[in-house]
């Protein structure tokens, strides 16, 4: 842990509650999540110190460049979004004070207060109050002190005895005798009038045009800098295109001399009987199961399975849990290695046909590979990617339809980790195989501690087949194709 900040302008007024939004965080949250806000510590004399559990030298947002910038607010929304999610998550439970405590979190970052450590953002004096404004002084006026009473009458005084004076005046100028004085007559004298002159009217100003800003030349094109080609990521090995299925060999119309054929060999096995008579190869199909929960860890059960594809909340609720079914390794992992183990073993005389899942739209038919062909299937298996729903019911129904299985023997092995995604009856279409098809045979690997329908097995006659580990899983693989094999050698 390191000391990013010391703050003299915070005080230690409700830092524990800051503590406290803090360890609300971290216990929720990994440490790439809860190392969004400093830790508030006080230090030595009494200053409020920042400090942070990440690693590297803080470096503060405006010293950044651009690019780095961009992508530090980047992570921080991510972080924002974490912390609203878990927010509405603890409104559900009925917490709604840690909730409101988280959402008192959220909002735009302050650039001032926001640092990068190794590209992790960090904001600093968060929840913090404003500084208080400083208020200049008051400065106190005098006030004003109206005159006295005494002044008032003074004043009263002086204005009487004025007017007094003033009337006495007026009654002597009206009562005195006019005194006539003749003025001495002077010549007339006819004034010369002066030419008026106009007022000179000021010059116009010179209109100034203003000097034209020289146009700055244009910039050279920067040259364009050659972006080299992406190199391509290799592609697995191309699953070859099917081959068109050989049309069922005709039957002929039966001797009323031929006795009744020998009856259907039995659900155990596909072993030659003694009176039977010569045997043709039996086909064979596998199914591959290639959803989105061959990705889990080959321990997971169905409620890890239920759990980590429900809502997004719980990943981040329990991290733990999520890299434990995310660890190797999967499904399946196990499923191709073992798979290839089994096609290895297979008897030269049979042919193998794969069929994998794409979602609920469609289940891909890969063809049918011989014996030369079976490093080139082996690879196209190692390449395939678990992807979208279980499409169940139709894959079974598709490998049967690839098949003869009323004159001749066939076997289908099934590796599924689950029950159909699709909403499709499997039990319905494994009953109508049986009945259609009574030599046809459909066993089943369960893959992890998922549970498909055993109904599949049952009704045609074949076997469930359950495994939680590798070796394992490999054994019994082998019991589920050695019927095939057995027959393969029937002469």
């Amino acid at each position: 842990m390191q000391r990013v900040i010391r703050d003299a302008q915070a005080t230690s007024e409700g830092m524990s509650a800051l503590q406290a939004k803090v360890a609300l965080i971290q216990k929720h949250f990994p440490p790439t999540v809860a190392s969004l806000f400093a830790i508030p510590r006080m230090g030595s004399g009494d200053v409020l110190e920042w400090w942070t559990e990440l690693g590297g030298q803080p470096t503060p947002y405006a010293d950044l460049k651009e690019d780095a910038q961009r992508r530090l607010l980047e992570t921080y929304e991510v972080r924002q979004t974490s912390l609203g999610q878990l927010a509405d998550e603890l409104q559900k439970r009925g917490q709604p004070t840690e909730a409101d405590d988280l959402r008192s979190l959220l909002g735009a970052p302050e650039l001032d207060k926001l640092y990068s450590l190794n590209g992790e953002p960090l904001v600093v004096r968060w929840n913090q109050r404003p500084p208080k404004p400083i208020v200049p002084p008051v400065i106190p006026v005098a006030p004003v002190v109206p005159p006295s009473r005494r002044g008032w009458w003074l004043a009263a005084a002086l204005l009487a005895l004025l007017l007094l004076l003033l009337a006495l005046w007026l009654w002597w100028f009206l009562h005195r005798e006019p005194v006539v004085v003749v003025p001495p007559v002077a010549p007339v004298v006819t004034p010369v009038e002066k030419p008026v002159e106009k007022p000179v009217e000021p010059a116009p100003a010179p209109v100034v045009e203003p000097e034209p800003k020289p146009v700055p030349a244009p910039e050279p094109t920067p040259e364009p800098v050659p972006v080299p080609k992406p190199v391509p990521a290799p592609k697995p090995a191309p699953v070859p295109e099917p081959k068109p299925t050989p049309p069922p060999k005709p039957v002929p119309p039966p001797k009323p001399e031929v006795a009744a054929p020998p009856p259907a060999p039995t659900l155990d096995n596909f072993a030659c009987r003694k009176t039977a008579p010569k045997s043709e190869v039996p086909q064979f199909v596998v199914v591959l199961d290639t959803s989105g929960s061959m990705d889990l860890n080959i321990k997971s059960v169905k409620a890890d399975e239920d759990w980590f594809y429900g809502p997004d909340i719980n990943k981040l609720l329990d991290p733990n849990r999520t890299m434990r079914l995310t660890a190797k390794p999967s499904r399946m992992d196990v499923a191709k290695e073992s798979l290839a183990g089994m096609i290895n073993g297979l008897d030269p005389k049979i042919d193998t046909r794969l069929i994998t899942f794409a979602g609920c739209e469609r289940t891909p038919d890969r063809g049918v590979f011989k014996f030369g062909d079976r490093p080139r299937l082996i690879n196209g298996i190692r390449g395939l990617v678990p992807d979208d729903g279980t499409p169940l019911a139709d894959s079974l129904a598709h490998a049967a339809s690839t098949v003869d299985g009323r004159n001749n023997d066939a076997v289908i092995v099934m590796f599924v980790d689950g029950e159909d995604g699709c909403g499709q009856d499997v039990c319905a279409v494994s009953r109508r195989i049986a009945r259609e098809q009574p030599r046809l045979r459909v066993n089943v690997v369960k893959i992890g501690a998922g549970g498909p329908s055993r109904c599949i097995a049952e009704n045609t006659g074949g076997r469930v087949y359950n495994s939680t580990n590798a070796a394992e899983l490999g054994n019994l693989l082998k019991q589920a194709s050695k019927e095939v094999s057995s027959n393969a050698k029937c002469d």
